[in-house]
């Protein structure tokens, strides 16, 4: 991470050149600088007569992460991969020998979970929550075998499966990963930034030099963690604290991906 170019090239020549000390060689064709937030697009930069690539999307770890910051371009290939998912899962859905509810925990278990793969850091438009609740309700339907010239109601649909609505999925998730961060270290990055945050809500200045970009704010991963709950963001920090002085926190472990 650089805020200018010129440290990002030295910062990349270091990391070559610490690499080929230990034997470790690079994958040029891999590696990609990206501009993430704000600011005019990335350009391509030379490090060690190697040209780097200025891309505005890139997939990480499973999840696209795109320059405008948006998580739409992901939630597409999401949508995508469990679409495939489901139809390869056609004879399940079709066998009468399997009782609703185990078809029910099939489908949350090989379908839904990659559908929201990552979805717990998603910030989410009211259209991007809509299409995801269109395809959670249509898989329901194929699970059920009920067709749309059936005229069967939605709320009818989601009674007979008992499944939840996708938005108060992805609620739960948001919260699971605030209380994460919340009993991290306090010297982690993602825990300070969240605790700035929570400080920032509750009336705290961010100094007299700040100033907010202009046009319409964009709604935050913060606010929309809160949704679904009548709780503050204090008092769920405070709850997630808790479970840190009861010995409920999960044990984390740390891993390093290197590419030869």
């Amino acid at each position: 991470m650089a805020e200018r170019t010129e440290m990002l090239r030295s910062a990349l020549a270091k990391f070559h050149q610490t690499s080929e000390d230990l034997g470790l060689h690079l994958s040029w064709q891999k590696t990609k600088v990206q501009n993430l937030g704000s600011g005019d697009s990335a350009a391509d930069i030379t490090v060690a007569n190697n040209t780097i690539e200025a891309v505005t999307e890139f997939l990480y770890l499973g999840s696209i992460q795109s320059s405008s910051g948006r998580c739409y371009p992901d939630l597409r290939q999401r949508i995508g991969v469990a679409s495939s998912v489901m139809h390869s899962m056609q004879r399940c859905w079709r066998q009468k020998g399997l009782s609703l509810n185990t078809k029910s925990r099939l489908y949350q278990t090989c379908v839904l979970q990659i559908l929201l793969y990552g979805a717990d850091t998603w910030t989410l438009l009211a259209d991007d929550t809509r299409r995801l609740q269109s395809f959670h309700m249509s898989c329901q339907r194929q699970i059920l075998g009920v067709k749309w010239q059936d005229r069967v109601k939605n709320i009818d649909i989601a009674d007979r499966t008992g499944l939840p609505d996708i938005a108060d999925i992805i609620s739960k998730r948001r919260q699971a990963l605030f209380g994460h961060v919340v009993r991290l270290d306090a010297t982690t990055p993602a825990h300070q930034a969240l605790c700035q945050v929570i400080a920032m809500k509750g009336g705290q200045s961010l100094g007299i030099n700040w100033r907010r970009p202009p046009g319409r704010p964009r709604k935050t991963w913060i606010q929309q963690t809160g949704n679904r709950t009548s709780a503050s963001r204090r008092q769920m920090w405070q709850s997630a604290d808790e479970r840190r002085h009861r010995g409920e926190s999960p044990q984390w472990t740390s891993v390093v991906y290197a590419s030869r």
